[in-house]
């Protein structure tokens, strides 16, 4: 107490509130808005001069958002296009690059939610969707203050009490939620981790166009969202606008293939290699595309959920938490449904006068119960296809084995067709090998999600007897 009297007569400042919010961000805001509806007093401090200041672009907000948070459901932003088609480009190695392959999908009719069999996603630029939400928290009653630096955390015993902000003025509040993003400040002055490790960060980087409207609604349509594959290239991705483009990566992939190859990857270098590949060029010249910014951020990238998440009077969220999913690094849904969650375990333990880690606990049990955890069953073994894809030889043989179907069971007019058609089995024993790694990987997958295998593979002997055989070993007999 007498410490905390000398810090007032200090700064002449002790403001109180029942929730503190670091960082104004989708998942900060989440919170501050979940907080403000259920009637508590809440704070939210962002270093920036707005939401999203920094060089962040745009992204692909998941039909899972419109699933959870039904106020997305109003929002229309200047930048919003809707995506109805995922795109696949399979292209040849360098130098040529060109178009081997191209499978376009809609949306399955099987997804399990209804907005799911609508659209796959909507693209929309941060800082139109950032503001978004930072609008809707204070329109609910919370306080947002932009330029606020949180320098320092006070800690009363075991559990955090209050903020120091750059100048030394001191608010406080039993429960802090920490939203300040991949370097978050509160989780190194909680104590819970100094920085991530170099294998559980990337770097993504990204070229942002502007484009024409009209001759994007002509090209592109409603695909918004198209990936660029080809061997040694792991995998790059276009994201369409409502005005403009952005062609990024190769984050994830190049520090997958960095971690199996042990080489270092340049992704400038590979992102400059796909932009001058002749299909993006063509789409790029058909859309008017001028470039006008080069984003770089990080991103936390992990195996499996992140535990060290909460202490005493504070919970972490979004990024701060590690909370991106395994195998795209998506995080926006997900830095929004733990915001949500941190405010409401907030609300029940300041209703309980109790905001120990023990209570606090609880909001790492919900997200363990959470689809964000379930996002990340399955999520790093998928990452063994960026293995695949990233070996030039087997990425190779993969594509031309995909050409070699299509084109004798279903193209086929240079040949009789009887003749094309009984070419398939031989197509598919040939590229057995390539198969097999395939299997290996969504079988396993399958089991641990609580899937059963197909009858005729479970007849062979199960998993170990197949894939054992399949790499050489002998079969138990």
């Amino acid at each position: 107490m007498q410490e905390e009297n000398e810090r007032v007569k200090k700064t002449g400042k002790m403001e109180r509130y029942d929730l503190i919010v670091v960082g104004a961000g989708p998942g900060g805001s989440t919170a501050a808005l979940t907080a403000a509806e259920a009637g508590m007093k809440v704070l939210v401090l962002e270093r920036s001069r707005y939401p999203a200041e920094k060089n962040a672009g745009g992204f692909a907000l998941s039909s899972k958002a419109w699933r959870d948070f039904p106020f997305i459901r109003d929002m229309e932003l200047p930048s919003m296009r809707r995506g109805t088609q995922c795109v696949a480009h399979f292209l040849s190695p360098p130098p040529e690059m060109e178009e081997r392959f191209c499978i376009a999908s809609g949306v399955s009719r099987r997804a399990g939610y209804p907005e799911a069999r609508e659209f796959f996603t909507v693209t929309m630029l941060r800082r139109e969707f950032d503001r978004f939400l930072a609008d809707r928290a204070v329109e609910a009653g919370a306080e947002l203050r932009f330029t606020s630096l949180v320098t320092g955390l006070v800690k009363d015993a075991d559990n955090i009490t209050s903020v120091v902000l750059e100048g030394g003025d001191e608010i406080r509040a039993p429960v802090v939620i920490g939203a300040d993003g991949v370097m978050s400040a509160t989780a190194r002055l909680a104590g819970l981790r100094e920085k991530w490790r170099p294998d559980e960060v990337i770097s993504a980087c990204a070229v942002d166009y502007s484009a024409s409207r009209e001759r994007l609604d002509d090209v592109v349509h409603e695909a918004n969202f198209q990936a660029y594959f080809g061997p040694g290239m792991g995998g790059n991705y276009l994201m369409s606008y409502a005005d403009c483009i952005h062609i990024g990566g190769p984050g994830v992939t190049n520090s997958l293939i960095s971690r199996v190859s042990r080489t270092r990857i340049k992704p400038a270098r590979e992102l400059l290699e796909t932009i001058q590949a002749p299909p993006v060029q063509r789409l790029l010249r058909a859309v008017d595309a001028v470039p006008r910014e080069f984003h770089v951020h990080c991103v936390p990238w992990k195996d499996s959920m992140s535990e060290d998440i909460y202490a005493g009077g504070l919970m972490l969220v979004g990024d701060a938490a590690g909370l991106p999913e395994p195998l795209w690094a998506e995080g926006v849904w997900q830095a929004m449904y733990s915001g949500r969650l941190a405010a409401q375990v907030a609300q029940e333990a300041i209703g309980e006068g109790d905001v120990s880690a023990a209570y606090l606990a609880r909001y790492l049990d919900r997200l363990r119960d959470s689809p964000v955890a379930q996002e990340f069953i399955g999520g790093a073994q998928l990452r063994q296809l960026f293995e695949v894809l990233g070996d030039p030889q087997a990425a190779g043989e993969m594509t031309e084995m995909v050409v070699d179907l299509t084109v004798n069971m279903f193209m086929s007019g240079q040949e009789p067709k009887a003749q094309t058609v009984a070419r398939a089995v031989p197509i598919l024993m040939e590229n057995l090998p390539v198969l097999m790694k395939l299997l290996g990987i969504y079988l396993p997958m399958i089991q641990e999600g609580g899937g059963e295998l197909p009858p005729p593979l479970a007849a062979l002997g199960g998993m170990d007897a197949l894939f054992g055989a399949a790499g050489g070993e002998e079969p138990e007999p």
